[in-house]
């Protein structure tokens, strides 16, 4: 299964595409539309195609013919012990998430930490991590499990390993005209006791009359779930590296999750990559991951047979006897040699080389070595390491569990384009591969206290830290406000995480989410115009203690922003003695503008 908190790769269905009069007049519909609008067109459209999808809206708003769901829980249920509390929900018409929904943000209220999760992206590696678990599931047609839930199902009854330490209840919706009423629930209910679960509370069944079952039953559970009197807070682990180089820690890893963010039609390649390990990883949000990638087979064969040498021929570089393939493959560097190597090479063969990228494949076809391998051997330099920012939160993905979003990159060479030496590595590895990565401590770009509002600048795979930041307060039941700026080409295809952040604005830990498309209007559009469009909001915020967070492109991503910050910052009302300029550095100075640029 793939985790619960990504987007839902669909294969084999092309988006369709609207002609340009459809689009335009689609746009024009947008702009004049509130945001109330957009929610109940998401929510009517959603329900219209769930035949044809499967899959739940976006939005919980009620669509025609569709019954309200109730609130819930009475806020006057009281609880003392501090929870950390999934609420699952498996659903066909929306009425499932809209009660876990609801839920999740009572629990809240009272103090738990609560996460909301869908049957349809849940990880089954995550059952063995819960300690409260409450499922909301339908049942569809004869007894069958909507099309969401039924890989969770499946991992349920095929399961054979106990648990661990789990309390769970289950709460069933249906339809008594149906012989096997709420059948889905009870198959949920009778696994989860079978696999060692202690049931907090009997199984719940829904008629549609939702409320009159639903109401109580969560009231109750409420109730118990305040008499545990234990916290459920995550097992401190000691961490395990497999060795330790150069004063770092290498951890060993194994893909666990590679897929592609983007949409049919995208115009490019971003990856979500998630790496498992046996033991703790020890980072914080801000952090980056740091790899050594391999050359590939392909270009190391290449120079093997343009040097016309044995790949098993002995060199030595710094100080140690290598084997020259092993040398190529893990070791130098022979992709996009800088401007020294080709100099030195350039002296040995003693011809003049023309300016350009070089890979040593391509260096070696237009200007031949001339010399033994040994000599080539001294010129060249070691890899350096490749960082990504790390995109996952210890508190809310596991402490073994560590998550990337990558693009993938072309590099163009003087006579050919590839694809990025470390990007392509990762890219190209399949699920249960096995990586090793250390960690890049940041300490200049952390989290403020738990009730400082931020502001969170990314676009593009900028957002990686930010999804760090945001689920690491939704962890921390953080008080303190939270605002996204995110910017990509297409809406259709490049929304990264967008599940995920309308679910984070629904439960109430992103209070305002701006994005901006530039390839979706004839004008570009890009986060440093949203910025602008909400001049008085940003300067509020920072009035109130805002800390500002700007992450991606150095040149001109930031730059740009940069300059939008100061022309918001010329229109404040207070400190006005000093210049935007002065001010914008004055924000830095006290580490409330902080940027992690590349």
């Amino acid at each position: 299964m793939v985790p619960w908190h990504k987007p839902i790769i669909r294969k084999g269905r092309k988006a369709p595409m609207l002609s340009d009069e459809k689009r335009n007049r689609f746009f024009q519909l947008l702009r004049e539309s509130t945001k109330e609008e957009w929610v109940w067109m998401n929510g009517y459209l959603s329900a219209m195609m769930q035949p044809m999808l499967g899959s739940d809206p976006v939005f919980s708003e009620q669509v025609p013919n569709e019954r309200v769901v109730p609130n819930v829980v009475s806020t006057s249920a009281i609880s003392s012990a501090k929870l950390t509390i999934s609420v699952v929900y498996g659903t066909e018409t929306g009425n499932a998430k809209k009660l876990a929904t609801q839920f999740v943000k009572q629990l809240k209220d009272l103090g738990h930490n609560a996460k909301l999760k869908s049957t349809e992206t849940y990880k089954a590696n995550e059952l063995d991590q819960e300690k409260n678990l409450i499922v909301v599931v339908s049942t569809h047609g004869d007894g069958d499990p909507p099309n969401a839930a039924k890989k969770f199902v499946e991992t349920l009854k095929e399961r054979t390993s106990p648990l661990k330490s789990i309390n769970f209840a289950v709460l069933g919706l249906g339809d008594t005209s149906y012989p096997l009423f709420c059948k889905t629930g009870e198959d949920v209910d009778q696994e989860l006791s079978r696999l060692g679960g202690t049931r907090i509370q009997s199984l719940g069944k829904c008629d549609l009359d939702i409320e009159s079952v639903a109401t109580p039953w969560f009231q109750s559970l409420s109730q118990k779930l305040g008499g545990i009197g234990v916290s459920s807070g995550a097992i401190t682990k000691e961490a395990s590296p497999v060795a330790k180089a150069g004063g770092r820690i290498i951890y060993a890893g194994r893909i666990s999750q590679n897929i592609v963010l983007n949409d049919t039609g995208a115009t490019k390649s971003v990856r979500h990559i998630e790496i498992t390990c046996d033991s703790e990883i020890d980072y914080e949000p801000g952090d980056s991951a740091g790899f050594f990638p391999k050359n590939t087979e392909a270009d190391v064969n290449r120079i093997v047979s343009l040097l016309n040498v044995d790949s098993e021929d002995r060199v030595s570089f710094s100080n140690e006897t290598w084997m020259l393939k092993d040398l190529l493959k893990n070791k130098v560097s022979i992709r996009n040699l800088p401007k020294r190597v080709l100099e030195k090479y350039q002296k040995a063969i003693n011809a003049e080389i023309a300016s350009g990228v070089f890979d040593l494949d391509e260096l070696l076809t237009q200007y031949p070595w001339k010399g033994d391998v040994q000599a080539l051997v001294d010129i060249l330099e070691s890899m350096v390491p490749r960082y990504y920012s790390i995109s996952s939160s210890k508190k809310a993905h596991g402490d073994t569990e560590l998550h990337l979003t990558v693009a993938e990159v072309e590099i163009k060479t003087s006579i050919d384009t590839k694809a990025g030496l470390c990007s392509g590595f990762l890219s190209e590895m399949q699920e249960g591969e096995s990586v090793e990565f250390y960690i890049q401590k940041n300490p200049n770009f952390r989290l403020p206290s738990d009730e400082t509002p931020i502001i969170m600048i990314g676009p593009g795979t900028g957002i990686a830290p930010f999804r760090s930041f945001v689920w690491e307060r939704e962890a921390n039941q953080a008080s303190g406000k939270n605002w996204l700026f995110f910017g990509e080409r297409n809406f259709v295809s490049d929304f990264y995480y967008q599940a995920e952040f309308l679910q984070l604005m629904e439960t109430g830990v992103l209070q305002k989410l701006n994005t901006a498309f530039s390839r979706d209007t004839k004008k570009k559009v890009y986060v440093q115009d949203r910025m602008r469009e909400n001049t008085n909001e940003l300067l509020k915020w920072i009035q109130e203690g805002a800390c500002i967070y700007v992450c991606g492109s150095k040149d001109p991503m930031s730059k740009d922003v940069e300059r939008a910050l100061i022309e918001i910052l010329s229109q404040r009302e207070f400190d006005k003695d000093k210049s935007p300029e002065e001010y914008l550095n004055q924000l830095e100075e006290a580490g409330r503008y902080k940027k992690d640029v590349y």
